[in-house]
């Protein structure tokens, strides 16, 4: 196989290359769901303690796995955090490890984040000249956006005493051996919305004699827009979309339904302009189902607030991926992006950076939660290779009384 920026990997991570991917397509064939994840933490576990780390906690966070690391001499503690968790739809990406649960599939790279997570642990424990102690945090249940906040209810963070976290995703809109970075908002805060309009049903030749939902839930989904078209600042960002719309039965041609559900997502950054989108939302909802004859029942979830990376610890990382691999292997300031990640409850209680690593080449095109995504595995040496290398650089830096100056 094929190894992405071969000759600036750590040689020891390079020699486990073939390895590493071969556990990365075992996790990919066996995915599990939310915090219902046995086998891949049972995985996770026995290699961990084949290569003599025996600081493996799976009691602390439910469904996930704290490995310790320790370094050679007293330190202060960091995290490092991987996703473990698969979505639910079928995998088509016809390789030979393809999943073989029916309904359950690695869409995401989760399977590779906790594969380089792993790598990174392995070369820790080997190389051990740092002060204080890693901790590699595998966390359940991320696509649900329910993960982060379980392991902060758990005291994970009070029971290691971390001071400070990091992560990474795979993109497939980066080239591969491509580390992209942002200080700041990165990724767009997550709520949910479900609403249930209620007419009256009646025969579809006589719809005077009832309350017909399907005109007033196509009236809102219109004027739904209007939120981010002229209610939201131009120069700020939002997306409300409708991503479920139901009413009535395709062969039953004659009825007009007495009922009509919608639902969707919206996203924002600002937590003020998180604020008024709901307001606004709900006014319109309520507004056109009353002047329509309607009721209607919302359910609006706040789900996960925007990732905010810590400015000093993004810098800290760009300087020690470019002395790795190379300036023009990082992109300092890649652009914010919609799509949401529970990485960002982390920010709320410690310092924390996520980074986005590119796996894209001609055989590896697809966008996250495609049902024929599957992830690169040339990039798991370079991958581990920067959370080691990050996480005795953090160390050091944290040892010698250097810390970051807040959040941004």
């Amino acid at each position: 196989m094929e190894i992405v920026l071969k000759e600036r990997v750590y040689p020891e991570i390079a020699a486990w290359a073939d390895e590493l991917a071969a556990i990365r397509r075992e996790i990919h064939e066996t995915p599990e769901l939310g915090f219902d994840t046995p086998f891949t933490v049972a995985r996770i576990v026995k290699c961990l303690q084949s290569w003599g780390i025996t600081g493996v906690d799976t009691e602390t966070v439910p469904g996930g796995v704290a490995a310790v690391v320790d370094g050679s001499r007293p330190g202060p503690t960091i995290a490092l955090r991987a996703d473990i968790d698969a979505l639910p739809m079928e995998d088509c990406s016809g390789k030979p490890w393809k999943s073989r649960i029916e309904g359950h599939a690695h869409t995401c790279g989760h399977d590779g984040h906790q594969t380089w997570l792993l790598g990174a642990l392995r070369y820790l424990r080997l190389k051990r000249g740092f002060p204080g102690r890693v901790v590699g945090l595998f966390q359940p249940a991320e696509e649900p956006g329910k993960g982060a906040i379980a392991v902060i209810q758990s005291g994970f963070f009070q029971k290691y005493n971390v001071r400070e976290i990091f992560g990474a995703h795979d993109d497939p809109f980066l080239d591969k051996g491509v580390f992209g970075f942002r200080a700041g908002p990165l990724q767009a805060a997550s709520d949910t919305f479900q609403v249930t309009l209620r007419g009256v049903g009646t025969h579809g030749g006589r719809p005077h004699q009832g309350v017909d939902p399907i005109p007033v839930g196509c009236a809102i989904v219109s004027e739904l827009q209007t939120i981010v078209s002229r209610r939201v600042n131009p120069i700020e960002t939002a997306v409300v979309s409708v991503c479920s719309f139901n009413a009535g039965r395709l062969e039953t041609l004659n009825v007009i339904p007495h009922m009509l559900t919608f639902s969707g997502i919206v996203r924002t950054f600002d937590p003020e302009i998180r604020r008024l989108v709901e307001e606004k939302f709900k006014k319109i909802v309520n507004g056109v189902a009353e002047a329509n004859d309607c009721t209607a029942e919302i359910t609006y979830t706040h789900l996960i607030c925007a990732v905010n990376n810590s400015r000093p610890l993004t810098e800290a990382a760009i300087r020690v991926v470019t002395g790795l691999f190379g300036s023009q292997h990082v992109r300092p300031s890649i652009d914010p992006m919609m799509g949401s990640e529970d990485f960002a409850e982390y920010q709320r209680v410690v310092p924390g950076c996520i980074m986005r690593f590119g796996i894209r080449d001609k055989d590896h095109t697809v966008p996250l939660h495609n049902q024929t995504f599957d992830f690169n595995d040339e990039v798991l040496p370079a991958a581990s290779t920067v959370f080691a290398a990050l996480a005795k650089d953090r160390l050091e830096t944290l040892a010698r009384g250097e810390e970051p100056c807040g959040q941004l």
